[in-house]
């Protein structure tokens, strides 16, 4: 048997070559580059063949993460990397409407995702923007339509915005953080009102109007937006009548109807971004992959 004094030596030696192969594998790691070929199996996805580059990632590396590292990085609740299929989830050349409809999909249960931006040009030249809610897409039999729902107080300022540009163009903006994708939708824009002549769209704003909460349809009867304040006058309670029946809708209710001429997609996981162009001859899109 060892003495107790030789099995003290051992373990300071044995506790010294632990403690530098951690220096050696740590100083490796962090400072060299290095590459990996090999076959990955990852949640019982199929196996791929995949080659991954190392790099030295220090501190003031980690650091200046820019915009195109948004979204690579997926940890799941235990702190492991989410796994996912490429053709599921990151599609290449798929149409821009049944692209977004999936990304309403992974969104729809988190709280203000059917919030979007939409901007305009003032008189003076200069940019606007404002959030409004996204109202859907409107429906007809047999057809995918891509023509989208918001609705406004026509007494706000966008609405001259808009009317004052050639084509009553617009720009509306649509983030999905869950799966870091952006939607940049250019589209011709058309408001709906009292004197609307369209039998369909007047049909859809009253549809409209129907569907919104009682404390929406109150604000439509409140003072003029943007004017020096004055406490509100008294509004029908609920936009309704004494028997709880629905008003109609008053003047300053507007359907707003969205025409999308340009669509400029892009997908933080992978850096992948499309264009889709509607060809108003063909009454056709376009789908192509542009660079990033």
């Amino acid at each position: 048997m060892l003495s107790k004094k030789a099995n003290f030596q051992a373990l300071l030696l044995i506790a010294s070559s632990l403690s530098n192969g951690r220096k050696f594998a740590s100083a490796f790691v962090s400072g060299a580059q290095h590459s990996y070929k090999g076959t990955i199996n990852t949640f019982g996805c199929t196996q791929r063949h995949v080659h991954v580059v190392g790099r030295n990632m220090s501190s003031q590396q980690e650091q200046n993460v820019g915009v195109a590292d948004i979204g690579k990085d997926k940890m799941d609740k235990r702190g492991k990397e989410k796994s996912s299929r490429y053709e599921e989830n990151c599609p290449v050349g798929v149409p821009w409407r049944e692209a977004i409809e999936k990304s309403m999909a992974r969104s729809r249960k988190i709280r203000g995702s059917n919030f979007v931006q939409l901007a305009t040009v003032s008189a003076e030249n200069e940019p606007r923007v404002r959030s409004v809610v996204f109202r859907g897409f409107v429906s007809k039999t047999g057809d995918n339509s891509t023509v989208m729902k918001l609705i406004t107080d026509g007494r706000s300022e966008k609405v001259n915005e808009i009317n004052n540009q050639v084509n009553n163009m617009a720009e509306l903006h649509w983030w999905f953080g869950k799966s870091s994708e952006q939607y940049r939708i250019r589209c011709s824009v058309k408001f709906v009102g009292d004197g609307e002549a369209n039998a369909d769209h007047l049909r859809w704003r009253k549809e409209q109007w129907g569907n919104l909460s009682d404390k929406a349809r109150e604000q439509f009867f409140w003072r003029n937006p943007g004017e020096d304040f004055q406490l509100q006058c008294e509004v029908p309670d609920g936009g309704r009548d004494s028997d709880g029946k629905v008003l109609p809708p008053p003047p300053t209710f507007l359907l707003v109807l969205l025409y999308p001429k340009r669509v400029d997609y892009l997908r933080l996981t992978d850096n992948y971004r499309q264009i889709d162009s509607f060809d108003n001859s063909s009454e056709e899109w376009c789908v192509q992959r542009v660079n990033p």
